[in-house]
């Protein structure tokens, strides 16, 4: 009988894993992946991450804890480099690898194993699970049952299959490079990352770019200090105690926090536009106020758009397309049997906690780390966030305070 297992093996879930490790608590974690992997295919070249290092796994928890950033910075001997570095702000590879490490120090991973379903028995959870390579089934006895499946590439149906979801862009990137024109749709971190990548890569100087966006503005990732006090226990706290319908209206105010875009990005896109040359400038367009209606595939891409303030069609032929488009939370099957109660669409109805609830009474809980915007906001999705998020889970899991979580560590009072 576990305490806890978890389905996915994200940052989310490693961390949980981390921080259950020196307690009693019976934990078990699984992930189809044959490893642990990070987005991949937007590891760039340069590109930063938009919290600080402080908000590793673990260290807002413990920080004491062996699985700090800090103490794998000592075990790869370069803690005194990064000392010298002093910059809260570290690399998207850098993270990764650090993640990665942490997963090889823990023994309650299990890769290569497909969740297949689970069920209520009443008293605990049926867990079923798949080894991905023999097709061997087990079935593992829990108390509870954390869902931490992430989320997936969200491109519209009306595009057309073959373009690139930002998610591929590394494995396609030498493939694009060969076109003649490449085009980019969105107006987020990843879009503005990947159009800056291929603006200072080595490239055909007859390679047209071209970023496409239905905002009139590229929105600055929000840096203020009050500012981010969104991102505290104690505005997830308020804000999942609001009313659905206030909720719902928040959700949509909080594109700056969320899918706004660094002020370091920008101010390097900026700078290598103003350096290029007069011919260089004819094949590079930023377009602002388009929302991209349809993209078709014939010999090349046909964007179809409409200008967002003057509602006029606009047209655009492409040689390749990457739609920086964002995610919708990847929800496994075998839910709909377990009774959960839902707010809108596909949002669960979880508590403060990070219980899901249900429609019926149980004393052995399924806990969220994913579907969460509509629940906690604008800190759903944030890394920052995990490590508080896991301590009330892992709290709540062992029926006790194992880990001490700041409630009050804001000026902002938000009720």
């Amino acid at each position: 009988m576990y305490d806890l297992i978890g389905i996915g093996i994200g940052p989310m879930n490693l961390g949980l894993s981390a921080l259950a490790h020196p307690t009693p608590l019976r934990t078990l974690f699984f992930d189809e992946s044959e490893q642990f992997s990070w987005h991949p295919g937007m590891m760039i070249k340069d590109s930063m991450m938009q919290t600080s290092f402080i908000s590793d796994l673990v260290t807002l928890a413990d920080p004491t804890s062996s699985f700090t950033y800090l103490n794998y910075l000592r075990s790869i001997n370069r803690l005194h480099t990064f000392y010298f570095y002093e910059k809260l702000l570290i690399s998207r590879q850098e993270y990764n690898s650090y993640l990665k490490w942490v997963a090889t120090q823990l023994d309650d991973l299990c890769f290569s194993t497909r969740v297949i379903d689970v069920q209520d028995t009443g008293d605990s959870y049926e867990v079923l699970v798949e080894d991905v390579k023999t097709g061997e089934r087990k079935t593992y006895e829990t108390r509870n049952v954390v869902i931490g499946t992430g989320a997936k590439p969200s491109i519209p149906d009306t595009f057309d299959s073959s373009v690139i979801h930002n998610t591929q862009y590394v494995m396609e990137k030498e493939q694009l490079l060969s076109k003649n024109k490449i085009s980019i749709v969105g107006s987020g971190q990843s879009a503005a990352e990947i159009f800056l990548d291929l603006l200072t890569s080595d490239r055909s100087p007859d390679l047209e770019l071209e970023w496409i966006s239905r905002s009139t503005i590229f929105e600055t990732l929000e840096t203020g200090k009050l500012g981010e006090e969104i991102f505290s226990p104690s505005y997830v706290t308020y804000f999942n105690q609001l009313p659905l319908e206030t909720r719902q209206e928040a959700v949509s105010k909080f594109t700056r926090s969320q899918n706004g875009i660094s002020p370091e990005t920008l101010q390097a896109i900026y700078e290598h536009l103003y350096d290029l040359t007069t011919d260089q400038k004819d094949r590079v367009q930023i377009r602002a106020n388009l929302e991209v209606e349809q993209i078709t595939h014939d010999t090349s891409f046909a964007i179809k758009m409409r200008h967002t303030e003057l509602n006029q069609v606009r047209t655009s032929n492409t040689d390749a397309v990457v739609a920086a488009t964002g995610f919708v939370p990847a929800l496994p099957r075998f839910i709909d049997r377990l009774n959960i109660e839902f707010e809108g669409d596909q949002a669960w109805k979880v508590d403060a906690n990070y219980r899901i609830v249900r429609s019926i009474a149980t004393d052995h809980q399924l806990y969220a780390t994913t579907n969460l915007e509509l629940s906690h906001g604008p800190a759903a999705d944030n890394l920052g966030m995990s490590v508080s998020r896991n301590q009330l889970i892992l709290n709540d899991v062992a029926g006790k305070e194992l880990y001490s979580v700041e409630q009050h560590a804001t000026f902002t009072t938000f009720d």
